[in-house]
């Protein structure tokens, strides 16, 4: 009987170990997440700032560094949950509008460019809002 207990103990603290390392993962992947999330959002508002500015070489700039973050965060979001799956979705949207004000950016249609760039910011906040009840 002794030893089915130890047996029994030993899987169930394998369980716990694990358990404990994919929260662990979760979490780490969520602060990962975040900071790319962060950084995308400060780069997207950039382009808006530019934008109404009529800089659309700028836009094009600055929302090509939030498209690079942006992935970064859809890549490390932990998607697991439906707050991590909500995220991601709200930033595929978000990469989707930023690729639109690249291109017009680079065409030099500072208006269409920024248009897109504040609809990016829009999926950007959404996504970070998710995001922060990833756990």
């Amino acid at each position: 009987m002794r030893k089915h207990t130890n047996i029994l103990a030993t899987i169930l603290a394998l369980g716990c170990v694990a358990f404990a390392a994919n929260v662990a993962l979760a979490d780490s992947g969520a602060k990962e997440a975040m900071g790319h999330l962060n950084a995308a959002i400060s780069h997207a508002n950039g382009a808006v700032m530019h934008g109404g500015e009529g800089h659309a070489g700028e836009v094009s700039k600055h929302a090509g560094e939030a498209i690079a973050h942006a992935e970064g965060a859809i890549h490390s979001m932990p998607s697991g949950n439906p707050h991590g799956a909500e995220a991601v979705s709200h930033l595929k949207e978000a990469v989707t509008h930023l690729k639109a004000a690249v291109k017009h950016g680079d065409q030099g249609h500072a208006d269409q460019a920024t248009s897109h760039a504040q609809e990016g910011v829009s999926h950007l906040d959404g996504a970070a809002m998710h995001a922060k009840e990833v756990h």
